[in-house]
């Protein structure tokens, strides 16, 4: 691979880690990234997942004092996260990624229209419900995690929308939720893509493309969770409503 290519995939690594971190979509500059770098359309998806891992992690590690003030909360993700990473990857390898490409513009548009609305739905539904409410909070999860293993353009967006309707927290707490879970549910699937290449090879994961990727990433996923940090409320959430927005738009045009 040319040194160029792999500057560029390191360079989409950082730029996608720190958009995943501040808002969620960074998928979407990965994966052109690793098309251009001659991927076949399900080799750019399930390496960009595990490329873009280490940015998962450093951006949890940035996050940690919060993970760690809201452990309640995260421990009822882990086995949802686990279980959808896992169900995605194996759709993903059976089924291919035309059919959840094709709607992607619609569940990217919901959800950023839910991020913008979500202070006044929040005001709709009674806090007790909200918090108290297992079942949505891990069929939801659930869903939103199969989705992250089998294409993951934008889950982050998905991720924030729901949790910030389902927990009763502040907006950066809830985005630290959401890292963490994304973390896991992105753990499960880039461990299925793994274990799957090496054991029975598809083609469907290209680790020298993944290397420079994860490079990047490490830097993107720091930066990205520290200026989400300072981001007040309605700023991170218009962000990443926009970006929402943008991703459904470039899947429109494609």
């Amino acid at each position: 691979m040319p040194l160029r290519t792999d500057l560029l995939l390191c360079a989409a690594g950082l730029a996608a880690s720190l958009v995943n971190a501040a808002a969620g979509g960074g998928t979407l500059l990965s994966f052109p990234a690793l098309l251009a770098a001659g991927l076949s359309p399900i080799a750019a998806n399930a390496t960009s997942t595990v490329g873009l891992l280490t940015g998962y992690v450093a951006s949890t590690a940035e996050y940690r004092r919060e993970v760690g003030k809201l452990r309640g909360e995260w421990l009822a993700t882990v086995l949802p996260a686990v279980a959808g990473g896992a169900f995605g990857a194996w759709l993903l390898l059976r089924l291919g990624g035309a059919f959840f490409a094709r709607i992607v513009p619609g569940l990217l548009i919901g959800a950023a229209l839910l991020l913008l609305a979500q202070p006044l739905v929040a005001r709709l539904v009674s806090k007790g419900a909200r918090a108290e409410n297992r079942g949505t909070i891990i069929a939801g999860i659930f869903v939103i995690s199969t989705y992250g293993g089998y294409f993951g353009a934008g889950v982050g967006i998905l991720f924030l929308a729901a949790m910030g309707l389902i927990y009763t927290r502040e907006l950066s707490q809830v985005n630290a939720i959401k890292v963490f879970v994304s973390l896991i549910a992105n753990v499960v699937a880039a461990v299925a893509f793994v274990v799957l290449e090496v054991g029975h090879p598809t083609g469907a994961l290209q680790f020298r493309a993944a290397a420079p990727l994860a490079v990047g990433a490490i830097a993107g996923g720091f930066l990205g969770a520290r200026f989400a940090k300072r981001l007040p409320p309605a700023a991170l959430r218009a962000f990443a409503a926009c970006v929402g927005l943008g991703i459904a738009l470039y899947f429109m045009l494609r």
